[in-house]
Parts: structure tokens; sequence; C-alpha cells
């Protein structure tokens, strides 16, 4: 590792030190990945997201007040004024997740964790680098790597939104990849990037944008679309030639080009998997996931498979599917570490919330949303789903 930031050093120097750096870059040959482009091992990552920290979406945080974060952001500074709206982000984002969090999914024998990001961090519309939202996370990758975790950066809401769905932070249009503007800004985004991690074999890829639909219901294929990841990927080469880049499909291989029709190398195709309509169904759920390998094998494109998002809603049918992608190889990352209610299987851990202690949030003065947000550090406000947990030791190699 050529670069280590301070809190990672001061944590190597606290104790940590029996956590090896990584030996390389995460480098794909073929249908694998390695740790490193030369002499490298054979590398799975298997992981979570870090869902709802810095993305929020209403269904899994208490963050119910607009049908947005960008919008539920705008209703806090219309109500309390732009330097208190941020102190509640502040807040929320310091007691959603803690070094603690690090320490719950190493527990678990994972080795990578997939961090969603809101280009509203990290540049303003006119292009301004926002240090104090990389400063972030510098943080996390560097927390991360002390407890010898993997990042994957996700841009997961990208300037003019890449889908208009509620979870790019937009849904009242969909412009990423329609206007030159937004492509340029997230064109701009990628290069700050990717020149801040080059150096940073921590961060074991770039997933250029989550679920690049172009349009709600659109697919990867749209020529647009296709054309604007060109983009993107040329613009991480242009500084970066050695970390892995992801390039999500919507929806399915055949959604992707084949990598050299671009030029493209080191990459990997990313794929999303949830089974809707069989989701309570272990034999519906794992035929599902039989069907998309069965895709693979015919119109995959040879590359390295990362599950970047999945869940299955019935505890029995984790272990199946887990065995299936073991069997294939593939690298994953389910969805999600945490959230704040305990309906079905989405969180690793799971809040013990009442509705009414988040849904009132549209009403609450400042200092109740202040005091609500800040309850989510506090011990015991998230249990472990043991019914799955136990599960994921067994396929990271933990638990036989």
């Amino acid at each position: 590792m050529k670069i280590i930031y301070p809190l990672l050093l001061g944590a190597l120097l606290a104790g940590c030190a029996t956590v090896k750096t990584p030996k390389g870059y995460v480098t794909a040959f073929g249908t694998k990945l390695y740790d490193s482009a030369e002499d490298g091992r054979p590398i799975v990552l298997k992981g979570v997201n870090a869902g709802g920290w810095l993305v929020t979406e209403n269904w899994m945080c208490p963050n119910k007040v607009a049908a947005t974060q960008t919008e539920t952001y705008e209703d806090f500074v219309c109500r309390f004024g732009s330097e208190k709206a941020d102190e509640l982000y502040e807040i929320y984002r310091n007691a959603w997740w803690s070094d603690r969090d690090f320490a719950n999914i190493r527990s678990l024998g994972m080795n990578v964790v997939r961090l969603p990001m809101n280009w509203r961090d990290l540049i303003t519309e006119s292009g301004v680098t926002r240090e104090d939202g990389f400063r972030r996370i510098d943080w996390f990758v560097a927390r991360a790597a002390a407890h010898g975790l993997y990042t994957i950066l996700d841009l997961h809401g990208a300037p003019g939104s890449q889908n208009g769905r509620d979870h790019s932070g937009e849904v009242r249009f969909a412009k990423t990849f329609y206007d030159e503007k937004w492509l340029a800004l997230t064109r701009s985004l990628w290069t700050t990037i990717a020149l801040r991690y080059r150096d940073n074999t921590w961060v074991a890829a770039y997933d250029l944008v989550n679920e690049p639909e172009g349009k709600v219901g659109g697919h990867t294929s749209d020529p647009e679309v296709e054309k604007g990841l060109d983009v993107l990927y040329r613009a991480v080469r242009l500084v970066d030639k050695n970390h892995l880049i992801m390039i999500g499909a919507c929806w399915n291989p055949c959604h992707l080009p084949p990598p050299g029709k671009y030029g493209w190398t080191n990459v990997a195709y990313e794929y999303h998997f949830y089974a809707w309509g069989q989701e309570q169904d272990p034999k519906g759920v794992l035929d599902n996931l039989k069907m998309h390998r069965d895709r693979e094998h015919k119109d995959g494109h040879r590359v390295p498979v990362y599950v970047g998002e999945f869940t299955f809603f019935v505890a029995e049918a984790w272990d199946d599917c887990l065995s299936l992608m073991d069997e294939e190889g593939w690298s994953w990352s389910c969805w999600t570490y945490k959230v704040t209610h305990p309906k079905y299987n989405w969180g690793l851990w799971r809040g013990c919330y009442h509705s009414e202690e988040t849904d009132a949030l549209a009403t609450d003065d400042f200092e109740t949303v202040k005091r609500k947000w800040s309850a989510l550090s506090a011990r015991g406000a998230f249990r472990e789903n043991k019914d799955i947990t136990d599960i994921i030791r067994k396929h990271t190699g933990l638990r036989k």
C-alpha cells in the first residue's frame, strides 16, 4: 500500500499490526479476481453494503420526511436553515455508522464493504470539490482497512440522477446520461475520486454508477447510457490505470456490451438480484438465482461477476443461494448491513424501532429530530440478525 491515511496508521500502531495490507490492487484476469496484477492470489470479495449512511432511503432509515434524501434535506433547510440542516445530517451520520460497525462486519468473516455515495456530498453543482465530504470517505476507507476490509466506492446517486429512483436521491428527473451538463459533472467527479484514491490498494474497485437504467424502467443497453458509461470509464482510466472498475447491468448480461467493444480492461460486471414476485418462496428464490446463472453462462462476457446487491426474505433461501454463488466463484455484497425495522431479512443488524419514533420527522422540531437521530448510536439500538449471520459465517469460512 503506497498511502496509509493518518487514522489507519494510528490504528495500526495502536495494536492492529496483525492486519495485513493487500498484496496489490484487486485485479481482473479472465473471470476471476486476484489480489495483485503480478503473482496475485485468487480472491473472492464477500461483504455487505453500507446502505443508509450517506444515501438514505425512507423504507430503511429514519428519514420519512419527503420522497428522497435530497427533498428531505431541502425541507430541513426551509424549516431550520441550512446550518441546522447540515448539523442534523452530521449527527445522523455520526450516529448511524461507527467503528463497531466495521468490527461487526469483520466478525462475519467478510472482506469488503460496498459504500454507496451521493454526489452532493462530494461536489457542488458548479463543480467545486467538497473536502468535508471526501474526508468522511477517507475516514471510512481507513477504518475499514484497519479492520481488514476492502471498500468498493459506489456512486449510488450520480449528478442529475442516473435512474430517477429514490435511492439516487432524485425522482424529479433522470438526466445523468441525457444532459451534457450532468454527464460532465459526473465525469469530473470520477476524475476527482480516482485521483484521490488511485494509490490506495484498500479500495477494491470503483463502482461507476449504481443501477444505471438511464430512466425509470430503462436498460443499460440504451445507447446513451452505454456511451455515458464509457465516458466515465475513460475519465477514470486517464488518471488511474490500476483500479478494478465495476460496471452495473440493468439488468442482465445481454444489456451490457462486450468489454472489447470499448476497449474496457480490468472490469467486473455487476448484477443485482432480488427475485421480486418470488421473494417469499425459498424454492422460487433459488430458481430465480439459477435463471440468472444460466443467463450468465449463455450471454456473459467472460469477466468476473459481482453481485453487488441482493437479499433473501426467507432465511431458508440463504444457504442454498450462497452455495450457488460460491460454486460460480461470484463476488458479492448483500443489501444491507443495517436497517431500522426488523422486517424480513433486509438488515444483518436490525433496529428495534416503532413507527412513531421515525415517522413524525416531517412535523418534529429541530431538537426532536436531533434527539431521535442521536439515539441511533445507542448500544442495543440494533441487534444482530442471527438467522442470517450464522449462515454467512459458514460461507465466509468462519464456521463449518
